[in-house]
């Protein structure tokens, strides 16, 4: 299939995918921390006691979606992302009203339940689920949400908070969800479905079957060995980005070079999210997972062997490689691996394990580093295990294998 003849029947699920990728980015780490100084200043937290609540928040969240994103697999996609997208707002403007530290904790465990949780899963199973030969394109496109929102909202939310605060920054946020909301009922009530399964899913919603119980997943030995690879970038990306400013002090990069390296960062993941997509469909996910992370693993053996700031675009750049092919891999494995019927749940479990990851690893990190322990050291123990989490892959069945 054409990518025009891709977009023309098949646009609503991709549409809706975008959609729901973007405004998972309120309840995203990259977003939230544009406001961690004022609200670290308004509950007179310390950088460990807000990291702490962050963390904790993060971790319930993730484990909570091992059930929550079950869910999918027997609701219309349509109402569950309603669901997760009034959550989010209500957890936007829950942030910006909170009262204590305690209503903070709560809020920010609603984002990331909501946000980075059931709107960034049901904007990549709203594709995942399409047949093989258009998935990986369709799941490409939808993807690239995650990146626009990288690129776009940082600026806007710095003007925001420059003129409204913090809280008025967060307000104008909730409202924002809302309207795209509302926006998005109203499109689908308007324009003439092309597809005849709305829901871009290969399953009847209305069958009881609960699918395979998290023990047996956890017992496949086919996911297992995913397991080092799926939380090989959430974990190594998360540290790299929540210790950016520690880095650059490290590294002697401007703050100003550093906006800029992230912006190069966001243009390569739309770059090769598209890419990606293609060469899933052409050559399968499975073959693929073998190289996705090869970016960050010559990004992590760049920032332990050079320094200066040509380094900075260079090596944002090259995590971007593998930002953009990790959510259209990772979702598409599954599905060559595991089937669609009961993918949401399966993705689910994938994705609680890798928010976890990406929980423990900035404090792991920051620990070393008051250790002592170096830059260059790090990254090179990152660089090794990526290298060993790829070679596991390598016993994964290719079901398109001819």
């Amino acid at each position: 299939m054409k990518f025009h003849e891709l977009l023309m029947r098949h646009g609503r699920v991709i549409g809706l995918g975008f959609a729901l990728t973007f405004l998972s980015s309120f309840g995203q780490t990259f977003f939230i921390s544009l406001s961690g100084p004022d609200i670290r200043e308004t509950f007179g937290l310390t950088n460990g006691a807000f990291g702490l609540i962050y963390s904790t928040a993060t971790l319930c969240s993730g484990l909570l979606m091992i059930w929550v994103g079950g869910v999918i697999d027997r609701i219309d996609i349509r109402l569950y992302a309603t669901i997760a997208l009034a959550g989010l707002a209500l957890a936007a403007l829950s942030l910006s009203l909170a009262p204590n530290v305690l209503m903070l904790g709560l809020s920010l465990f609603a984002l990331r339940l909501f946000g980075q949780g059931m709107s960034s899963h049901a904007g990549v199973m709203s594709t995942a689920r399409l047949p093989a030969g258009i998935r990986g394109r369709a799941t490409g496109i939808s993807a690239l949400g995650f990146p626009a929102g990288e690129a776009i909202l940082p600026g806007t939310v710095i003007a925001l908070i420059a003129m409204l605060g913090w809280t008025g920054a967060w307000r104008s946020a909730a409202l924002f969800i809302l309207v795209c909301l509302g926006l998005g009922w109203g499109l689908s009530l308007l324009l003439p479905a092309k597809d005849p399964d709305p829901d871009g899913a290969a399953h009847d919603a209305s069958q009881p079957e609960a699918g395979p119980r998290w023990s047996e997943t956890l017992r496949d030995w086919r996911f297992l060995a995913l397991v080092p690879t799926m939380i090989g970038y959430p974990a190594i990306v998360t540290a790299y980005f929540f210790h950016q400013r520690l880095i650059a002090d490290i590294q002697g990069w401007p703050l100003e070079l550093l906006a800029t390296s992230i912006t190069v960062f966001a243009l390569v993941s739309v770059t090769v999210a598209m890419l990606t997509g293609s060469l899933v469909d052409r050559f399968g996910a499975v073959r693929l997972s073998h190289f996705y992370l090869l970016g960050l693993t010559v990004a992590s053996v760049m920032l332990a062997g050079f320094d200066g700031p040509f380094l900075a675009p260079v090596f944002f750049g090259l995590i971007g490689l593998s930002a953009g092919a990790t959510n259209v891999i990772i979702a598409s494995v599954l599905a060559e691996l595991f089937g669609t019927r009961h993918l949401g749940k399966i993705r689910a479990l994938a994705g609680a394990i890798m928010v976890v990851a990406s929980a423990a690893t900035p404090g792991a990190i920051g620990l070393l580093f008051d250790a002592g322990i170096s830059l260059g050291a790090i990254a090179l123990g990152f660089a090794a295990y990526l290298v060993a989490a790829a070679g596991v892959t390598f016993v994964l069945p290719n079901p398109r294998a001819v």
